[in-house]
C-alpha cells in the first residue's frame, strides 16, 4: 500500500466533517451541464461527486474510502487513476473531484479520455493553490494541453478559489483529517513542531484554485 493510500484510508471516518472544499467543488461540478448514461467517479473517495449519477462506479486507491463508497453506492473498484482497470469507451460519462493533482496528469488524463465515451467532468487544484506549501500542483495549461491533445473538445472551463475555511493548527487538522497530509515536494518527511508553526504562520488565506472543466470526447 503506498503512502498516498494509507493515508486516505485513515482518515475515511474523519473526511466528511473536514473536507468542505472537496465537498463544495463536487456539488459545482455537478451542477454543471452533463450526459446521461453509465459514470465512473475516479478517486471517488467517500463520493461527493457520485450523487445523483446514473450507474455509477467508483474507483479509488484507497480501501479505507472504498469501503465507505461501496456501502453508499455499491461499486467501486480498487485502483489507480493512471491505470484504470476498465475498457476502452466504457463509461458515457467519467468524472473526478479533487484528486488528479495526486497523479500524474500525463498518464491519468489519457486513461479518462481512453474509458470515456461521451463527455469528462473534471474539478482539479491547479497551480496557484497554498502556494506557501510547495505542492507540486498541474497548471491549467499543461491540462487543456494534454486533453486537446488527447481528442477532447472543452465546452466549458472556468476556474475558481475556493477557501479552506481552517487557519493555524485547524490547518494542520485539516490536512490531517482528509488523508492530504503527504506533500512529494519534501518526499513525505516528517516535519518538527517548529517547522510545521513556521509553515501555519505564513499561510494568511488557504484556499485552492480549482480548474472545472466540461469536455467533450470523440468517440
Amino acid at each position: 500500500m503506498s503512502i498516498l493510500s494509507l493515508r486516505f484510508s485513515r482518515a475515511f471516518d474523519t473526511y466528511e466533517r473536514w473536507a468542505l472544499p472537496q465537498k463544495k467543488s463536487a456539488e459545482i461540478l455537478l451542477n454543471m451541464k452533463r450526459v446521461c448514461g453509465p459514470a465512473l467517479d475516479v478517486g471517488c473517495g467517500t463520493g461527493f461527486a457520485s450523487r445523483g449519477l446514473e450507474r455509477v462506479v467508483g474507483v479509488d486507491i484507497s480501501k479505507g474510502m472504498a469501503k465507505v463508497y461501496k456501502e453508499r453506492f455499491g461499486r467501486v473498484v480498487l485502483g489507480n487513476a493512471e491505470y484504470l482497470p476498465f475498457k476502452d469507451k466504457q463509461f458515457d460519462l467519467v468524472v473526478s473531484n479533487f484528486s488528479l493533482h495526486w497523479t500524474d496528469i500525463k498518464k491519468s488524463l489519457p486513461e479518462l479520455i481512453r474509458v470515456c465515451k461521451r463527455q469528462l467532468l473534471l474539478a482539479i487544484p491547479i497551480e496557484g493553490s497554498l502556494k506557501e506549501l510547495g505542492f507540486p500542483f498541474p497548471q491549467k495549461e499543461e491540462v487543456l494541453g494534454i486533453l486537446m491533445a488527447g481528442g477532447c473538445k472543452v465546452l466549458d472551463h472556468f476556474t475558481q478559489d475556493m477557501e479552506i475555511p481552517f487557519k493555524g493548527w485547524d490547518l494542520v487538522r485539516f490536512f490531517h483529517y482528509t488523508g492530504s497530509s503527504f506533500n512529494p515536494s519534501t518526499g513525505g518527511v516528517i516535519m518538527s513542531k517548529k517547522r510545521i508553526e513556521d509553515m501555519i504562520s505564513r499561510i494568511d488565506m488557504p484556499l485552492f484554485t480549482v480548474l472545472f472543466l466540461s469536455c467533450e470526447v470523440k468517440a
